[in-house]
């Protein structure tokens, strides 16, 4: 492989780390106007299913004109006077605590996932708390909230056979109840009910149910995966910072960022939040009116932390999701219930792929990169099911692609190189056809077919794997089955692999913490250096440019540094990709060292 293909290679790689934030910030997810409707592909119910009728007949409002209710980007934070009561409802794998305030849950433990806090960027240190969805967030999850509907939002809370109810009771004869009750595993359930005990008929406003708010999962966390999703049965949409941004494309210009995201649709199956490892996702059985997802900006650490530790999050937010529902009419003794069924739990695809309602798509494993992403998480636990090590798998999985491809990488490599030995003979058509282009084409071409070479053969291999290499780094950026996972001296496959700190170097840029130093971190380096020796193994051509070579020189110094602070589990894997590529880039000289002489001449001769 020449250097023009180590620079295609080089090109290919960097658009693996960006091309999702670059797409992101060119092309912005769409706001879909509210008189649309989506394609349908799973079944529905009809929107006012979930009301039951005690009494008499429970009347819609109209939802023909909804912005003026959708609309309220600027929603007052909820505040309360009272001390705040709690109730805990666990199992052994996830505990919710419920609180008067709102008649929400406010956290959403996960047992068997430990919260890590790293401490000036050292190793990885337990505090003994386990990681808690909804963390950070200013109003409880899967709730009212406050409003017309529930007042000062005081809720008493009651213990029940199977689980929790928390109720609010209106002057006006409207009791609000909230029933929770725990599924099977990372599933709960919860139920609304809005039940009028009046004499009069009353006219229920139309109200959000919040969902719940996408936050960091500490306060060093980036939150470069964060953010909002929803399904309409036939497309799950990503809402993230960049839709906020409303960035338009280049730098020059930058529009006014977006405060709130609205969709309606006739059949919402699902709506979510989630960060990098960890997702909550509701399930209504009654179908809502639309989504929202508000921007809440979370407070920043003070100038003396940031100074202290440079590696904390320096503006944090929270992406807030709710249903939005329509006004309706409840008269004496009618009921409006409206269920709801919730996964609050890791992004395991193993686990939300069995959901008939297709839960799995929050990983966001769609396209052929997003297919590749899956295909190799499957490869991957199907390996740790049998080596019990993720770093292992890793490594043999990445040695497992590697052969695969082998024999198209073979082909392209002789191909390049047949390329490169017949280059001065095509240089010397391009030069005495130099003022005719079109013979130019002509004769190089001929000659190539009579010489039964391809210039596209050197590319192919490199476009067939480069949605794998892609899907590959997607697929180990987010895989929960990486964190906690400890490989030789990394104690954490979802981290960097930080040996040692080394003090009064944080103000190196990229690589260097501001207030902590630099971290010391091996793999990164071990990368480094086998880039360094592949490159030595494919000298420059003789037409390249010195200002090129140079480039190329260093163009390894350059992905350590952007790689420096990445995962183990990538670098692990580009590491183990390089060493492959070095025994292949050898056993092939070592195979056309001889022929290709005889070959060449031969050639040369015709």
């Amino acid at each position: 492989m020449d250097r023009k293909s180590i620079t295609f290679m080089a090109v290919c790689l960097a658009g693996m780390v960006g091309l999702k934030f670059v797409g992101d910030w060119i092309w912005p997810t769409p706001l879909r106007p509210l008189t649309s409707t989506n394609s349908v592909s799973l079944p529905r119910s009809d929107a006012t299913s979930g009301v039951k009728s005690t009494g008499g007949s429970v009347e819609s409002l109209p939802t023909a004109n909804l912005r003026p209710m959708l609309t309220t980007t600027n929603v007052p934070r909820p505040s309360f006077n009272t001390a705040e009561v709690t109730e805990i409802l666990e199992n052994d794998i996830i505990k919710l605590s419920l609180t008067s305030h709102g008649g929400g849950v406010r956290l959403i433990e996960l047992k068997k996932y430990p919260a890590s806090e790293q401490l000036g960027i050292e190793k990885e240190k337990l505090t003994g708390e386990v990681v808690a969805l909804n963390r950070f967030a200013s109003s409880p999850a899967l709730t009212l909230g406050v409003g017309p509907l529930t007042g000062d939002g005081l809720f008493t809370l009651q213990r029940r056979t199977g689980g929790l109810r928390a109720e609010k009771k209106m002057e006006n004869g409207l009791v609000v109840s909230q029933d929770y009750s725990l599924s099977n595993g990372y599933f709960f359930n919860t139920t609304v009910t809005l039940e009028n005990r009046g004499q009069q008929t009353l006219a229920l406003p139309g109200y959000d149910f919040a969902i719940g708010s996408a936050t960091p999962m500490d306060r060093m966390d980036k939150a470069e995966v964060q953010g909002a999703y929803w399904f309409d049965g036939n497309k799950a949409e990503q809402i993230s910072a960049a839709w906020f941004a409303n960035a338009t494309f280049g730098c020059a210009t930058i529009s006014t960022p977006r405060t709130e995201f609205l969709a309606q649709s006739t059949n919402i199956v699902w709506a979510a939040v989630h960060n990098q490892f960890f997702a909550m996702i509701d399930q209504p059985n009654e179908l809502p009116l639309g989504v929202r997802v508000r921007q809440i900006i979370l407070p920043a650490p003070s100038a003396v932390e940031w100074a202290t530790n440079g590696a904390l999050n320096p503006a944090p937010q929270a992406f807030e999701t709710s249903f939005v529902y329509g006004p309706s009419e409840l008269k004496p003794g009618d009921k409006v219930i409206r269920s709801h069924t919730v996964y609050a739990g890791p992004k395991e695809y193993r686990q939300l792929k069995n959901s008939d309602k297709q839960i799995d798509l929050v990983m966001d494993f769609t396209g052929i990169t997003g297919f590749c992403a899956k295909a190799l998480l499957l490869l991957l636990n199907g390996l740790h099911d049998i080596i019990p090590s993720y770093g292992w798998s890793i490594v043999v999985l990445t040695v497992l692609i590697k052969l695969t491809f082998w024999p198209l990488t073979n082909a392209s490599t002789r191909s390049m190189k047949r390329m490169s030995a017949l280059q001065p003979q095509i240089n010397a058509i391009k030069e005495k056809y130099k003022k005719d282009p079109q013979k130019m084409n002509e004769k190089t071409m001929a000659f190539m077919k009579e010489n039964k070479v391809n210039p596209m053969a050197g590319c192919l291999p490199l476009l067939l794997t480069f949605p794998v290499f892609i899907g590959f780094f997607f697929m180990l950026r987010t895989s929960i089955e990486l964190r906690g996972s400890p490989f030789l001296w990394c104690s954490d496959l979802s981290r960097p692999d930080t040996l040692a700190l080394i003090p009064g170097l944080g103000f190196l840029p990229m690589i260097g913490i501001t207030g902590v130093g630099l971290p010391l971190n091996l793999m990164p380096v071990l990368y480094l250096g086998t880039a360094w020796w592949l490159s030595t193994l494919t000298p420059a051509s003789p037409q390249m440019d010195p200002a090129q070579q140079k480039m190329l020189r260093y163009m390894p110094v350059f992905f350590g540094i952007l790689f420096y602070n990445y995962s183990a589990g990538l670098t692990l894997y580009w590491t183990v990709q390089n060493l492959m590529s070095i025994l292949q880039t050898k056993s092939t000289k070592a195979q056309s060292t001889g022929p290709s002489v005889t070959t060449v001449t031969s050639m040369r001769r015709n």
